[in-house]
C-alpha cells in the first residue's frame, strides 16, 4: 500500500477564491494508445486518492489538454479542473478541482486526453518526445528533468507533487503498424501481445521515479548482464540499451555498472530496486530514475549513485532537490574532501521556503557540494559518511525534506553547529541584526530569564502524546508504538525574529535530578526544525518519538529539550535552571489503588567539585496529601549515615506475594520465570519480582511528615547514585484523587536546587 505523506505536503492555500488542498494518491491506472495510421495517441487515466486533513478543492497536475473528466463515475466539467497559479515562476501552476471534498474522503478522478508534447518547461539536453517516422515507427520519451519545471510524470499522467507515493499501472498499445517496438523502463513490463504491454511501477514511486521509452525495435541494441551484490545478496539483472548507431561498448559498460552497484552497496547499504537496473545510453547528458538512468558514459557513475540518494531516498519537494545533487557531487569527488565553511562568506540559498517550487536549484551541484564538504569538516569525513549510511538505511524508499536531514545529522552527531551551517548555507539566512531570545518555561510562573530559582524539573511547556492528535496534556510514554514529543517555544517581545531554529528532544532511560548541556541533551532522540517565530509569539513544535526508541513500560523516562538557533543557543556546562533554552520534564504518572506503592529509581548526580559533596533530598507535597507517604531506598546503609534517622531493612509486605520461580538452564545459569522475563510494568506492589531485581537487600528511610521534609546525603564530585523513591498511597485516599509530589536535590553549601523529579499519583 502506498505511503501517506501529508506531513511532507504543502499546506492548503487559497487560490483564485478556491481553498486548494493536497491529496494522497494511492494508485494510477492508465491506458496509452498510439495509432500509427494517424500518427496520434490518446490516454485514459484514473487516479484513486484521499483528501488530506483539510476539506477543500483537491489539487493535482497534468500537462496535457483534458477532453473529458469524471469524478466518482460522474461527468465533471473540464473547465472546473483548470490550472491556477501557485508560484511566482512560469510552469508552477497546478490543476484545482472545483468540488469541495471532505477531509479524509476517498475519490476517483478519470480523465481522457490526446497525448501531445507536454506544456512544460522545455530545457535540458534530453527532452520529452512523441514522434512518428516512416514505418510507421514511434519514438516516445518520458524525458524527466530536475532542472526544468513541470517535467516529471505530470508531463504525461495525472500525478501529485513529489511528496506523494503511489503505484502506476500503465497499459501501452501501438496499433496500425507492422513495425515491432520495444519498451525501455524501470517498471515491470509484461508482454500482452504484439506491440502491447502492461507496465507496473511499485507503490513507493513518486512523480520523479518512472523511466519509460518506446522505440522501434530495429533502432535499438540491448544486452543484459547480472551481478550478485555484497550487502543485500541480490542478483541484479542489468538491462543495457543504446541506439543502433551508437558506438558505446555495452559489455564494457555493463561491467562498469556491476562495479558501481557493488561499490555503492558496500558504502551505503542495500540496493532497493527489485533486482534490476536499466540503463539507456542515449548519448547525451544524464537523468536518474529509480533503478535506472538515461545517460552518457561520462555521467554513468553520477547517475548510478542516484539510485541510492535521489531515487531511493528521495527529495520530498523540489526545494529539497539540492541535497541529493550536492551529496552526489561530494561522492563523485571521493566523499573524502573536508573544506571548512567561512561564516563571513555571503549566505547561500539552496532550499527555499517555497512549497510550490517546481525545479531543482541550479547551484545544487556547486554550492551543494561545498555544503557537504563543509559538513565533512565539521563532523569528520568518516563520521559524515557513517551518518549518511544510517540515514539511507532509515529512509530508503521514502521522500525526505531538507529539515529531516538537518534534524538527523544534529541528532546523530550531537553537534549544535549543524544548525548554524544549515541556517546560513542551506536556508540562506544572514545572521540576525537583533538576536531572538527563545525559551521554554521551567514552571508555570517562569518569566523566561536564564536563571530560575523555582521548580524546573516538570516544565509545563514539554509534554508527550501517545498519538499525533494535537493534545496539549502530558501522557506517559506508551511502549511498543510511536509517541510524539511536544515543546512550546516562546520568543521574547522586543527581540529579533527567529528565522530558523531547531528543538531537540532527548529521552533519558532513567529519572534523574541533575542534567547539564550539552552532554545530557546531545546527541538526542529526535529533533524538529522550524521557521519564523516572531518576537512575542509562541509556537508548538512536535517530533515523532519512533517506537524503536521508546523504552519499555517499566522505565521512568526523563524528557530533555533544548532550543538551538543561530545567535541564540544554550551555553555549555549549564543546567536547566541556568539557561532558558533548556527544559526538562521529569514526571512519572502512575495509577495506584489505596494501600499500594510505587518505587521510582532516580539517579542523583554531582557534576561539579565546587558544589562540594553534601546535599539534601527534599520532598515537596501539598498540605492535603497527608495520606501519601514517601521513603528513600538504597542498597547501602552507609548512604544514610549523614541523615541521623532510623534506617530499616527494606522488606516487601507479605501481601505482595513472591516472585515467580526461577528457571535453571542447561548451561548452569538461572533466569527469571515467564512473568519476570518481560518487565512491562513499573515497580509497584503488584510486581515484587521487578522490585527484588532492583532493590533486593536494600535499606529504607521514611521521610518525615510535613510539606517539605529533607534527608541529608553525600554525593562525591563527578559521581552518581541510584536511589529508590517509594511512594505509598494511604488506605483513606479515595478513587479519583490526584496528588503531585516532588523529590528535590539541594546543594547544602550554595542552597541551590540542582534537580528534582515529580511523581503524579492518580488514585484508582
Amino acid at each position: 500500500m502506498a505511503a501517506t505523506n501529508f506531513a511532507l505536503s504543502p499546506p492548503a492555500k487559497t487560490v483564485d477564491g478556491l481553498l486548494a488542498v493536497p491529496v494522497d494518491i494511492q494508485s494510477i491506472a492508465a491506458v496509452f494508445t498510439f495509432d500509427g495510421a494517424v500518427s496520434a495517441a490518446s490516454a485514459d487515466a484514473t487516479i484513486t486518492y484521499t483528501v488530506g486533513p483539510t476539506a477543500g478543492n483537491p489539487i493535482f497536475d497534468l500537462r496535457q489538454s483534458i477532453t473529458q473528466a469524471w469524478i466518482d463515475g460522474t461527468a465533471f466539467p473540464i473547465a472546473q479542473m483548470a490550472h491556477h497559479s501557485f508560484g511566482t515562476d512560469t510552469y508552477t501552476d497546478l490543476r484545482v478541482v472545483q468540488s469541495i471534498q471532505a477531509a479524509g474522503s476517498v475519490h476517483t478522478l478519470r480523465v481522457q486526453y490526446a497525448l501531445a508534447a507536454p506544456d512544460s518547461q522545455m530545457g535540458g539536453s534530453y527532452l520529452p518526445a512523441i514522434e512518428w517516422s516512416a514505418g510507421p515507427k514511434l519514438r516516445f520519451v518520458f524525458g524527466l528533468s530536475d532542472l526544468n519545471r513541470a517535467r516529471y510524470a505530470e508531463a504525461w499522467l495525472p500525478v501529485n507533487l513529489i511528496f506523494d507515493q503511489y503505484s502506476i499501472d500503465l497499459e501501452i498499445s501501438i496499433i496500425n503498424t507492422a513495425a515491432a517496438h520495444s519498451v525501455i523502463t524501470n517498471g515491470t513490463a509484461t508482454v500482452l501481445g504484439v506491440n502491447h504491454w502492461s507496465i507496473v511501477f511499485p507503490d513507493h514511486f513518486t512523480a520523479l521515479s518512472p523511466l519509460l521509452e518506446v522505440r522501434a525495435s530495429d533502432t535499438l541494441v540491448s544486452q543484459n548482464g547480472s551481478v550478485v551484490l555484497p550487502v543485500s545478496g541480490k542478483n541484479v539483472v542489468i538491462e543495457a540499451w543504446k541506439p543502433v548507431l551508437s558506438g558505446v561498448d555495452l559489455a564494457a559498460q555493463i561491467n562498469n555498472v556491476k562495479n558501481l552497484l557493488t561499490q555503492n552497496e558496500n558504502d551505503y547499504g542495500a540496493y532497493m530496486h527489485d533486482g534490476r537496473f536499466t540503463v539507456f545510453f542515449n548519448g547525451t547528458g544524464g537523468m536518474e530514475y529509480e533503478g535506472g538512468t538515461t545517460v552518457s558514459t561520462g555521467a554513468l557513475a553520477h547517475e548510478t549513485f542516484h539510485s541510492w540518494f535521489a531515487r531511493c531516498v528521495k527529495p520530498a519537494g523540489q526545494a529539497d532537490g539540492w541535497w541529493d545533487e550536492g551529496f552526489t557531487t561530494f561522492h563523485d569527488s571521493g566523499a573524502d574532501d573536508a573544506v571548512a565553511l567561512d561564516f563571513t562568506d555571503p549566505p547561500v540559498l539552496l532550499c527555499s521556503r517555497d512549497p510550490w517550487q517546481r525545479n531543482t536549484p541550479s547551484n545544487s551541484y556547486s554550492d551543494g557540494g561545498n555544503l557537504w564538504m563543509g559538513l565533512a569538516s565539521l563532523l569528520g569525513v568518516a563520521n559524515l559518511n557513517t551518518f549518511m549510511k544510517q540515514f539511507y538505511d532509515t529512509y530508503k524508499n521514502d521522500p525526505v525534506s531538507t529539515q529531516m536531514i538537518e534534524e538527523f545529522l544534529l541528532c546523530r552527531s550531537g553537534n549544535a553547529r549543524v544548525v548554524d551551517t544549515f541556517h546560513r548555507f542551506v536556508y540562506g539566512f544572514a545572521d540576525p541584526s537583533l538576536a531572538p531570545d527563545l525559551w521554554i518555561k521551567d514552571d508555570p510562573t517562569d518569566p523566561g530569564a536564564d536563571a530560575w530559582a523555582g521548580a524546573f524539573w516538570d516544565s509545563p511547556d514539554l509534554w508527550i502524546r501517545n498519538s499525533d492528535d494535537g493534545g496539549l496534556t502530558h501522557q506517559s510514554p506508551e511502549y511498543g508504538q510511536d509517541n510524539w514529543f511536544h515543546a512550546r517555544v516562546h520568543n521574547k517581545a522586543g527581540r529579533g525574529n527567529a528565522s530558523h531554529f531547531v528543538v531537540t528532544f532527548h529521552a533519558r532511560g532513567w529519572a534523574g535530578t541533575e542534567f547539564v548541556y550539552p552532554d545530557d541533551f546531545l546527541p538526542c532522540t529526535a529533533a524538529r526544525g522550524e521557521f519564523n517565530l516572531a518576537p512575542g509569539e509562541t509556537q508548538i513544535v512536535k517530533a515523532k518519538w519512533p517506537r524503536a526508541a521508546v523504552p519499555h513500560a517499566g522505565t521512568h523516562t526523563c524528557m530533555l529539550a533544548s532550543v538551538i538557533a543561530r545567535s541564540d543557543a544554550p551555553v555549555a556546562h549549564r543546567h536547566v535552571w541556568e539557561h532558558n533554552n533548556l527544559a526538562q520534564k521529569n514526571l512519572t504518572v502512575v495509577d495506584l489503588r489505596p494501600d499500594m506503592f510505587i518505587i521510582v529509581p532516580v539517579v542523583i548526580r554531582n557534576s561539579y567539585p565546587e558544589f562540594g559533596k553534601k546535599f539534601d533530598l527534599e520532598m515537596w507535597k501539598p498540605q492535603s496529601a497527608t495520606e501519601i507517604h514517601v521513603s528513600i531506598l538504597h542498597r547501602s546503609k552507609e548512604f544514610f549515615s549523614q541523615a541521623r534517622v532510623e534506617v530499616r531493612e527494606f522488606r516487601l509486605p507479605k501481601e505482595s506475594g513472591y516472585p515467580p520461580d526461577q528457571l535453571r538452564l542447561d548451561c548452569g545459569g538461572m533466569m527469571p520465570g515467564i512473568q519476570a522475563a518481560s518487565p512491562r510494568d513499573i515497580m509497584t506492589t503488584d510486581r515484587p519480582d521487578l522490585i527484588l531485581r532492583r532493590f533486593a537487600k536494600s535499606w529504607e528511610v521514611q521521610m518525615a511528615r510535613g510539606t517539605k521534609p529533607k534527608l541529608a546525603c553525600e554525593i562525591p564530585p563527578f559521581s552518581q547514585i541510584v536511589i529508590g523513591v517509594k511512594v505509598v498511597v494511604g488506605p483513606r485516599m479515595k478513587p479519583g484523587e490526584t496528588v503531585k509530589l516532588h523529590v528535590v536535590q539541594r546543594n547544602c553549601a550554595t542552597k541551590q536546587v540542582t534537580g528534582g523529579i515529580a511523581v503524579q499519583v492518580n488514585v484508582i
